[in-house]
């Protein structure tokens, strides 16, 4: 097949050299860096946050107050040690001061929104220089290629589009429609896109109805597709992937698949790897900063677009190692030591792979997957994977409504008997005490949230209410 190498070395550079763009010479320069060694790659970010300290001094209301608060200037941090001790930001501060956050010095034409459902389904808006953005889209590009793929290559994503859009100031809801291009000349931009070959050929499904009609439909899709890669959330790919297993379904053959915005568990990646024939490799990303981390072939542990993000790993009050990380290049709205709300360790060794990339090991998805219990302590969601391993459980949630008080929903096969429960709701006895109250509810499908992801577990505990 001669579309992919025509793209990646004729069509594409030609395309961006004829608009100025610089994104597959920023692309080069990424996959030059990723083997520097990790001294190289950390004097590398401290120039950047260095100079992105003093820019949020000089231009961010909301940093100059808390520069105020600690009485310090950006003079006074002289080491990744110093920079531990400036305060961190949480989603909560991002929503109710965002018009603190935004640079006063860039003009807006310059500033690009937008937003995040977050778990609690409440959209967060956020802020991005576009300069910035085009930085972050080669980096994202050569992270993403570490897992396989290459410019020009057929992409299937199984992923939803924004459930929200912003127009001027306002969010509202998208319609889920998309209107078509008014103009002869947009109509002709379009074509030479999807046929002249200037992009990735890709091919885009809405997962957030996953019945069988439609995975049905879905399969033929990805049939007569074929991609190289394919991208997905981690729980609706998995629930495709048991569909075609189930129905003997084959002859789709991509390189790699690449799962994000889950905890990805063992049992997850050996069907997937199964099913496609391919390597699986898991990916981690955030809307305010776009790929974060992805496995490379060795995979052992996700390697971090360090030359553009500062990571760091802290323990909490409820003894996890949260994940707190720094954009250092977006000056429109600068993020320092934004809480993820995710867990995980980092570790600057260099991997076997020879790329000096820190990586982040020990991925273990949202802190709400933390489940407090009444005799104190917490305990992680994996726990309730065993789900995955009783007979006749097509799928399941688990919904913590209070520290002792349990709601399983269920979607039964016809080979489930409730007898084979009875281990797994004695292991919650056990974890959450006695008296626990569990409520079984066998349903015909568990929603997704607006998102368009599947949440395996749920705790609707507020972390406030756990005792310590």
């Amino acid at each position: 097949m001669i579309y992919a190498p025509f793209v990646k070395h004729v069509s594409l550079p030609l395309y961006h050299w004829w608009h100025g763009s610089d994104l597959i010479r920023n692309i080069r320069t990424f996959e030059r860096s990723q083997w520097l060694s990790q001294e190289r790659l950390k004097a590398m970010q401290w120039e950047r946050l260095s100079r992105l300290l003093e820019h949020a001094y000089q231009h961010v209301p909301y940093y100059q107050e808390k520069f105020k608060e600690m009485g310090a200037e950006p003079r006074d941090f002289r080491s990744f040690e110093d920079f531990t001790k400036f305060p961190t930001m949480t989603k909560r501060t991002l929503q109710e001061r965002l018009a603190d956050l935004t640079a006063s010095n860039i003009p807006r034409a310059e500033l690009a929104k937008g937003i995040t459902s977050g778990s609690s389904g409440q959209p967060t808006t956020y802020i991005q220089e576009k300069s910035s953005n085009r930085i972050r889209t080669a980096a994202g590009k050569r992270l993403t290629g570490i897992a396989g793929y290459e410019l020009g290559q057929k992409l299937f994503y199984l992923w939803r589009d924004s459930p929200f859009v912003i127009e001027g100031d306002q969010v509202r809801l998208a319609t889920g429609t998309h209107q078509a291009p008014s103009s002869g000349l947009a109509k002709l931009k379009q074509a030479i896109h999807a046929r002249v070959g200037v992009d990735n050929q890709t091919l885009r499904v809405d997962p957030t109805l996953m019945t069988e009609p439609e995975m049905g439909t879905m399969y033929k899709r990805l049939r007569a597709f074929q991609p190289d890669v394919v991208i997905s959330y981690v729980s609706t790919l998995y629930m495709f992937a048991q569909y075609m297993e189930a129905n003997g379904l084959g002859d789709v053959a991509p390189r790699s698949v690449i799962v994000s915005s889950e905890t990805l568990y063992p049992h997850q990646r050996e069907l997937l790897e199964r099913v496609f024939g391919c390597p699986v490799y898991n990916r981690y990303g955030l809307s305010e900063t776009g790929i974060v981390a992805i496995e490379c072939p060795v995979r052992e542990g996700l390697h971090l677009n360090q030359e553009i993000l500062h990571m760091e790993s802290i323990a909490d009050s409820a003894g996890n190692r949260q994940l707190i990380v720094t954009d250092l290049i977006n000056r429109g709205m600068p993020l320092l030591r934004y809480e993820t709300g995710d867990t995980g360790r980092v570790i600057e060794e260099q991997c076997t792979c020879g790329r000096g990339l820190s990586r982040i090991v020990d991925l273990s998805g949202r802190i709400i997957d933390q489940l407090p219990t009444r005799m104190g302590g917490y305990v992680n969601g994996q726990l309730f994977a065993t789900f995955h391993w009783i007979e006749g459980v097509k799928q399941y949630q688990v919904i913590q409504e209070k520290l002792d008080t349990f709601k399983i929903r269920i979607v039964r096969a016809s080979s489930f008997a409730e007898k084979n429960l009875a281990p797994m709701l004695q292991t919650i006895h056990e974890r959450f005490g006695p008296d626990t109250s569990i409520d079984v509810e066998y349903v015909e499908h568990i929603p997704f949230t607006r998102g368009g992801k599947y949440k395996l577990v749920v705790s609707e505990v507020k972390m406030q209410e756990a005792p310590r």
